[in-house]
Parts: structure tokens; sequence; C-alpha cells
């Protein structure tokens, strides 16, 4: 069920009921205030003041979130009721604004306007079988008129008033959605990486201690710096300050690579904007992730460079590609919708108007990831 379906009254709705119900005891018991002579008459009295009470309520309470064909239904009734006890007896005059206010809340928009016009009129019409003079009718007509006219806009104040709380809601748990968003992303792309670099070094540390302790533990020193950048970058994603620089990601990619075994070739064009340079970053450290990860792969290159108006990274490796859920290039979301490796990738490159290509042939894999240089060349 979705979080903004009304299930029951609040305290919107409780105001544009009472904007009509609270005038039902005021009305209706001025017309008990003066009772006909003869018990007859009294019975018939008191018969059309219940019968006009209980529509009145049905018409209003039935009529959330919209008009039904209930509350259509008792509006109807209460015309009635309030039309003979009108023509009955005069103290029934000002129940005709019930019958407006009513109607403007219980009745759909086109027949309200309708409806709350030819209730002024009958109201002049019935006052008129008394003996009312033309100024007496004239400003019967008027107050119903405007009275039926305040309890639309009241209505639809409130409604308004209603879908603004829904509206704040729907744009608070989207904002929440995308800050949890972001957190997952950012998780994934930076301690993912390191993570990934303190595997590596821990393996090369396992392979080094029986030939080279002096090597192995240098690369163990690495492993307790990395640990240590990997708790500031874990600070960093909490208060949203990630912001990787490609320069850096670019030299961590050679050292990280060459740990591993693997043969890196990492070229850069010069004078990259650091507007654009962000987004690039991410890239390299998604893409070496995966080649340290998954790949498998005994040589990697990773070229930027700069033309047509834009700045293109490619991370290409002669290994076996990134594995997915269905043998594609995404990794699944799982059961908590998560979304992180190259799919946040590709919403990063989105953002900074670039974008993503990826291939998996069969001499190895090649991230291709471009933006605008922001010269507005192209």
């Amino acid at each position: 069920m979705p979080a903004t379906e009304v299930t029951r009254p609040d305290a919107h709705v409780v105001q544009r009921h009472g904007a009509v119900l609270v005038w039902v005891p005021v009305i209706l018991g001025g017309v008990l205030l003066e009772l006909p002579d003869g018990a007859p008459a009294v019975a018939a009295d008191l018969a059309l003041v219940a019968i006009g009470a209980v529509a009145c309520v049905v018409a209003v309470l039935t009529s959330w979130p919209r008009p039904s064909r209930r509350s259509c239904v008792a509006v109807a009734v209460l015309a009635v009721a309030v039309t003979a006890g009108s023509l009955a007896w005069s103290a029934w005059g000002p129940a005709w604004l019930l019958v407006a206010m009513s109607a403007a809340v219980a009745l759909p928009t086109p027949v309200a306007v309708v409806a709350v016009p030819a209730s002024a009129v009958a109201s002049a019409w019935t006052l008129s079988r008394w003996g009312a003079t033309r100024d007496e009718l004239l400003a019967q007509a008027f107050v119903v008129l405007l009275a039926g006219a305040a309890a639309a806009a009241f209505a639809r104040l409130v409604s308004t008033a209603d879908e603004l709380r829904s509206t704040r809601e729907e744009l608070a748990e989207a904002a929440v959605a995308r800050e949890r968003e972001r957190f997952s992303r950012d998780l994934h792309d930076t301690l993912g990486h390191t993570l990934s670099v303190m595997v590596v070094k821990a393996a090369v540390v396992r392979r080094l201690v029986p030939t080279d302790p002096v090597a192995a533990a240098e690369h163990a020193a690495d492993i307790e710096e990395v640990g240590r950048q990997a708790m500031a970058q874990l600070r960093d994603t909490v208060d949203g300050a990630v912001v990787p620089i490609l320069a850096d990601e670019l030299r961590e990619a050679q050292t990280s690579l060459t740990a591993a075994g693997i043969r890196a070739t990492v070229r850069s064009a010069q004078s990259v904007p650091g507007a654009v340079a962000a987004p690039l970053a991410w890239a390299v450290r998604e893409g070496v992730t995966n080649v340290l990860r998954h790949s498998g792969a005994s040589e990697c290159r990773v070229d930027v460079t700069r033309e047509g108006g834009r700045v293109r990274l490619t991370i290409t490796d002669d290994g076996v590609g990134v594995p997915s859920a269905s043998d594609g290039l995404v990794e699944d979301a799982g059961p908590g919708g998560r979304r992180g490796g190259l799919d946040g990738l590709a919403d990063r490159l989105s953002a900074a108007r670039g974008g993503l290509d990826v291939a998996r042939g069969g001499d190895g894999f090649t991230l291709t990831a471009w933006v605008p240089d922001g010269t507005g060349s192209m």
C-alpha cells in the first residue's frame, strides 16, 4: 500500500468535515426552538430534523477523499428534507445553508457548481412562500450562495494542504533514498577499492615471507597505511566529503597493479580540468578494482586522453573480464536495492553529462569512460 494513501481520517480530514458538521446542531437546533403546534406537526418536524441531520453527516463523511455515490444521494435526501420543512414551516429557512455547504463539499465539482446556486434559488423561492420582501429574498439567496462558496473554498484549502503534506513526505523519502544510495555507492567505490588493495598486498606478504622477509615487512607497512586510509575514507564517506583526485588514483592504480603482479602501463593527458577529473577518478578506482578482483589479467593499460571536446579514460586488460548476475557487466543490486560497481559508476558519469562503455572480448576486457572537457567544443 502506498505510503501516501489515506486509510483513516487525519487532522486535515477532521478540519474539512468540521467546516460543515459544526453547523448541523446550530442550524437544526434553531429549527427545534420553533416547533409547530400539534403533536402530528411536531412529530413530522422532528422526523425531518433527524433525516436532515443524518443526511448531512453521511454526505460529508462519505465524501472523503472524493465524492461518492453515497454522498451524492445523501445530499439529495438533505435537499428534499429541507425543501419539505421550508414549505411547511418558516423556521426552516436557515437550513438551506446546510444544503449549500454539503453540496459544495460532497458533490463532484461540476455538479456542485450547479447545485450551490440552485440551493440559493430554492431557498429564496421557499422563503417567498411566507411573504418575504424582495430584499429579504436577495439576502437569503446571497447568504446561502456565500456559505456554499466558503465551504467549497475551505474544503479545497484543506485538500491542498493535505496534498502538500503528502508531497513533502514523498520528497523527504526521496531525499533519504538518494542519500542512502550515495552512501552505498561511495562506500562501495572507496572501501571496495581500498580493501581490494589490502587483500592484494596481504597475498604478496604471504608469498614473500619465506623468501624475502624485508620486502614482506615493507608490504605489511603498506597494508597498515592503507588501513589508515580506509578509516579516513570511511569518515569522509559518512560526511559526504569523498572527492577522489585523478592523479592520485592513477598513481595508486600503478602501485596496486604492480603489487598484484600485473604489468601496468598508465598514461595520462596533461591539464585535465579539475571539474571533470573527479568522475574519471571514480572510474579509475572502479576499473582497477575490477581488474584486481575479477580479471585474472597479466597486463593492464590505463590511458587518459583528451580530444574532440571529451576527456576519455580507457582501461584494458587481457583477463577474463568482470562477472555479473547474468553474465553481464553490472553488479546485482541484491535484496537491499544497493547500486554499486559499474552501475553506480554509470550514474556518476551520467550526472557529469558523460558516459560509460564496457566490452568483453576474446582477448580481455575494456572499460571506457568519458566526460565533456568543459570547453564547450563538443
